[in-house]
């Protein structure tokens, strides 16, 4: 890491933050291992924590008891001057469990990282601050925060991507790799630890893991969701937890736009903006704006785990708990449920993936694209589009011109019948999208659509073949 190995004759500040499970600590505890100091915070009183932070400087150091800390200033100027001759890395894990019960700690590191603060300038340490509570983390350097403009590294680290996450479910069979990704995503943990290394090696497997491995009330992945609502600040101290709980339900059932939202909640807009701000906020949800429509955003579940709990394991807990639940049973009854809105809406957004960075779109990228979907109107009815590129080349999103529109879909046999739909839209959208090309993405195509997509230059079929490897 860079920001460890770096030549400054000062001291550094860096934040290392992103969703649990994701590998943050594994990666960080390894810095820990070559000459530096790597501690977990504890959740509890700040008493608590700064004997157990002294306990750790004391084994780093060698000392023959643990170090005494009065308060945050003493500890934090202790571990600044671990880099008084050379540079050395600390790291505080979990940091929003400390400034839980210390408020004033940002502002202790605000003046510790003063420019000319005597323990920033005249030691080397490399403090990195590393943190699950997205919330938190993300408004440590916003606006008019304490530690504005002190930090020399801001790293996000997130999820793997749908191709990296084939490798570490190690299967080359594409189609359970769709099928995997669509439930347990690209968290490393959620692949190793957390199903105890147990994976299915075929599409044959998959149906008994599910039921093993993510449907049993043992299994850790069915109580995931719940935990991180749980951890998270923004959720876990909400005066009305089920509008949250609600929030995410409908999104991760197909309700993305605000209306609809508030529709299937029962609240005023007014009512559900903080709640979605927090969502956001919290990552959650994700926000993406309409490549091409004005103020057109729409929400989506943050990762695979948060939809397929909301699709699958929330409507049935009664069912999953009962004792002596047939859980393979009840997960053959849910195939249609789970192929329609878990496995669609996240091929769907794995295309949109693709298309944003590995398609080869030629000149089309050349000036800057949006990626999204959007809704159409035509002949008196909205069409959902999966797929839409539009140019850098307008003011707003209405002006935009239209580079692809496409279609994805994760189980049907793609046919002249979808070729006709996108024909249909392209015409209806008039001048900006006369050029526009056809992206038909799926695992199969009618061998008549195949034969008319060779003949033709403005239309592209992604198999999966080209969706995982090529471009």
């Amino acid at each position: 890491m860079d920001f460890t190995s770096n030549s400054a004759r000062h001291s550094t500040l860096g934040l290392v933050w992103g969703r649990r499970r994701i590998g943050k600590s594994y990666l960080l505890s390894q810095l820990g291992e070559h000459g530096g100091l790597y501690y977990e915070a504890i959740r509890g009183s700040t008493s608590e924590a700064l004997a157990d932070l002294g306990a750790a400087v004391a084994a780093t150091v060698g000392a023959p008891a643990p170090v005494h800390f009065g308060n945050w200033s003493e500890a934090i100027a202790a571990l600044m001057r671990l880099g008084a001759e050379k540079p050395f890395t600390v790291v505080l894990d979990e940091y929003p469990y400390l400034r839980e019960e210390s408020p004033d700690l940002d502002s202790i590191l605000q003046r510790t990282f003063g420019p000319r603060s005597p323990l920033r300038t005249q030691n080397q340490c490399r403090l990195i601050l590393c943190g699950s509570a997205m919330s938190v983390m993300s408004e440590l350097l916003s606006g008019s925060a304490p530690l504005r403009g002190r930090a020399g590294m801001d790293l996000r680290i997130s999820a793997f991507d749908y191709r990296d996450a084939r490798q570490l479910h190690g299967t080359n069979d594409l189609r359970l790799a769709v099928r995997l990704f669509s439930i347990i995503g690209g968290v490393a943990a959620y692949a190793r630890d957390m199903v105890d290394g147990d994976l299915p090696s075929s599409l044959r497997g998959l149906d008994a893991w599910v039921a093993r491995r993510v449907l049993s009330p043992a299994a850790p992945l069915s109580r995931e969701v719940d935990l991180l609502l749980s951890e998270d600040p923004t959720t876990a101290h909400a005066r009305k937890p089920h509008l949250y709980q609600a929030v995410l339900a409908a999104v991760a059932l197909g309700r993305h736009t605000a209306g609809r939202i508030a529709s299937y909640v029962g609240v005023s807009g007014q009512r559900l903006d903080p709640v979605l701000r927090g969502l956001v906020d919290a990552q959650f949800i994700q926000r993406v704006l309409d490549p091409v429509r004005d103020n057109r955003p729409i929400y989506l579940p943050g990762d695979s785990m948060i939809r397929f709990h909301y699709a699958i394991l929330r409507p049935h807990h009664s069912r999953l708990q009962r004792h002596n639940a047939d859980h393979q049973s009840l997960w053959r009854d849910l195939g249609t449920t789970f192929s329609s809105n878990v496995v669609g809406p996240s091929f769907e957004a794995t295309a949109r993936h693709w298309l944003t960075h590995y398609a080869d779109l030629g000149s089309v990228a050349s000036g800057g694209i949006h990626v999204g979907s959007t809704t159409v109107g035509t002949g008196g009815r909205d069409h959902e589009v999966d797929l839409v590129v539009a140019r850098d080349d307008g003011i707003r999103p209405a002006d935009r011109s239209v580079a692809v529109l496409g279609e994805a879909k994760s189980g049907e046999e793609i046919g002249s019948g979808h070729l006709a739909r996108l024909e249909h839209i392209r015409a209806a959208m008039g001048d900006r999208a006369t050029d526009a090309a056809l992206y038909l993405v799926g695992p199969r195509f009618s061998p008549s659509l195949v034969k008319s997509a060779s003949s033709r230059r403005d239309v592209e079929l992604v198999d999966l073949d080209r969706l995982y490897y090529g471009s």
